[in-house]
């Protein structure tokens, strides 16, 4: 355990102590690049989330599923509103060496011409076989600029070309890991409404939006045409609905006037997140983000 000192809501400094990592939980870890990631802030988040032993995990905005992997649950629904990612997710789970298979192919013939090749049929075959579609997605993934994913109007993944030097794109262990830790997992392709509507009373909920964005230029295009304003309310609204079904909830956004405006009711701690996605390597550093909780969760993590 790590003593690590927190402000709160209402600049109350107090210290938390930072839980381990259980020694039974899977040694899996995120195989994809994903801008917000929570794989450094994992250890200090999870010091602040109640124990889960038997609840269901329910995580809503996948994504990297740092999260997910760090706390290894028993029990856990996951979810995105990107079919791509979750295919991925299910590929892994079901056939990791076929598509391990395919993914060797991309380290053997990686080159800027393939990469755009790639990316042409990513956009192009939207039938494509589920294992075609992963191995796309993992190395589009591993070898675009900076680990983004983003679409343009008409939906196409428009990143460009990143210039690494003997990218790690057929990661076998990361693989067969993260397969053995998905083989209990429900997932879901659904947006973050739909997949609480089975969310019950006793569920440990994590909520990882796109962030409200800190300035005019914080932002870029996500997929699904971005996450804006009225998605936010909107998720505002699932949080308090939520709440009162007894849920314990724990949300990441940035600390903007907005979201504290947003979640005034709840417990809002700051956190300084490192942050690692920005054109402009001097820029990147720490932020000031909020974890937003409900009294269920404050109560349930305080024992």
């Amino acid at each position: 355990m790590t003593a690590i000192a927190l402000v709160g809501d209402q600049g109350q400094v107090y210290s938390a102590r930072v839980r381990a990592r259980p020694k039974d939980a899977a040694t899996a870890r995120p195989f994809l690049k994903w801008a917000g990631g929570k794989r450094a802030l994992a250890p200090l988040l999870t010091s602040l989330f109640p124990p889960l032993g038997d609840r269901t995990y329910r995580e809503p905005f996948l994504g990297g599923g740092a999260m997910f992997f760090h706390l290894a649950p028993k029990k856990a629904v996951l979810s995105d509103a990107l079919e791509d990612l979750i295919t991925t997710y299910e590929v892994i789970k079901e056939s990791p060496t076929k598509l391990l298979a395919r993914l060797a192919l991309f380290e053997k013939t990686h080159s800027e011409a393939t990469y755009y090749e790639t990316r042409k049929r990513f956009n192009i075959e939207r039938g494509a076989a589920p294992e075609d579609r992963a191995a796309w997605f993992i190395y589009l993934n591993r070898t675009c600029y900076n680990g983004l994913f983003r679409t343009n109007q008409s939906g196409e993944f428009n990143v460009p070309f990143g210039r690494y030097v003997n990218p790690r794109i057929a990661d076998a262990p990361r693989v067969h890991a993260a397969s053995k830790t998905l083989e209990k997992v429900t997932l879901r392709h659904a947006d973050f409404a739909e997949s609480m509507d089975l969310a019950k009373k006793g569920d440990f909920i994590y909520l990882d939006p796109p962030y409200v964005p800190i300035s005019a230029t914080s932002s870029f295009a996500a997929y699904d045409g971005g996450f804006r304003m009225r998605d936010q309310e909107a998720l505002a609204r699932l949080f308090s609905t939520l709440d009162k079904r007894g849920c314990l909830l724990a949300l990441s956004n940035s600390d903007t006037p907005e979201v504290r405006k947003l979640y005034a009711r709840f417990d809002l701690t700051e956190i300084d997140a490192p942050r690692s996605i920005s054109a402009n390597g001097a820029l990147r550093g720490t932020a000031r983000e909020v974890l937003v909780r409900n009294r269920a969760c404050l109560d349930a993590a305080r024992g």
